[in-house]
């Protein structure tokens, strides 16, 4: 995006809270807003915007909800720590009061507390804690992005549909390394939790290894599939 986007850590970030859906830095999530509780807050989100810009609304940090822990007083589930931050950029309001938004993952950051809802709030927000530097950047890692610009050009990995996406980006010179991994990573990991591990991961050096294991486990699968005949395969599958 051509404007830098910045999130103010000072203040409470309104939370969103999904069981199976993992959103990361530099990747976008369509989302279908119905609850009456998140509905209220992506209207308080849009009613802090300046100037018709959805870029000046209020943040809000997806979270996911963690089903190992069981739920905490009056139903509400309990929270993995790491969020992703994301910014509107879409936003269309129903006739109904539902909204579909766009949410374009800003920054990856972990919940310090939660203030849970009150008399006139009826969702979650929190205070959150940026899990990498504010300033300065991720580093260039220029032999990272060779490695993986090379493991995705493989003939076997290319054969993989998702992958074109992810070899787009990673062409791309204007994208900086860190958000080439991430962006991969979000067209390849189709996993939920090992999405929120490389979303729970801090460090940009781990990331990338984290997704070049991802894309060794993807060319792994398609050669198993081509050394079977179709003879075994399951029954209604093939392997294109």
């Amino acid at each position: 995006m051509a404007k830098t986007i910045t999130v103010d850590f000072t203040r409470p970030v309104p939370l969103f809270p999904l069981g199976n859906t993992v959103l990361l830095p530099h990747a976008v999530q369509g989302l279908h807003v119905f609850e009456p509780r998140y509905r209220q807050m992506v209207d308080a989100c849009l009613s802090e915007m300046k100037g018709g810009s959805l870029l000046t609304a209020r943040p809000i940090a997806m979270a996911t909800i963690d089903t190992d822990l069981p739920e905490v007083s009056r139903g509400v589930p309990m929270l993995r720590p790491a969020v992703c931050v994301g910014q509107i950029v879409q936003h269309q309001r129903l006739p109904d009061g539902r909204h579909t938004i766009l949410l374009h993952g800003v920054c990856r950051a972990e919940i310090v507390s939660i203030e849970e809802m009150d008399g006139k709030r009826l969702y979650r927000q929190a205070r959150l804690r940026p899990m990498e530097p504010l300033q300065g950047g991720p580093p260039r890692m220029p032999e990272a992005r060779r490695v993986l610009k090379q493991m995705l050009q493989r003939p076997l990995v290319q054969r993989l549909s998702s992958v074109k996406a992810a070899s787009a980006w990673a062409e791309r010179e204007d994208v900086p390394t860190a958000a080439v991994v991430e962006l991969v990573g979000a067209a390849l990991i189709q996993d939920e939790d090992a999405r929120y591990e490389l979303l729970a991961c801090a460090d940009p050096w781990e990331r990338a290894r984290m997704v070049a294991k991802v894309i060794s486990g993807l060319e792994s699968v398609v050669a198993g599939a081509d050394a079977q005949s179709a003879k075994e395969w399951p029954k209604g599958l093939s392997w294109n």
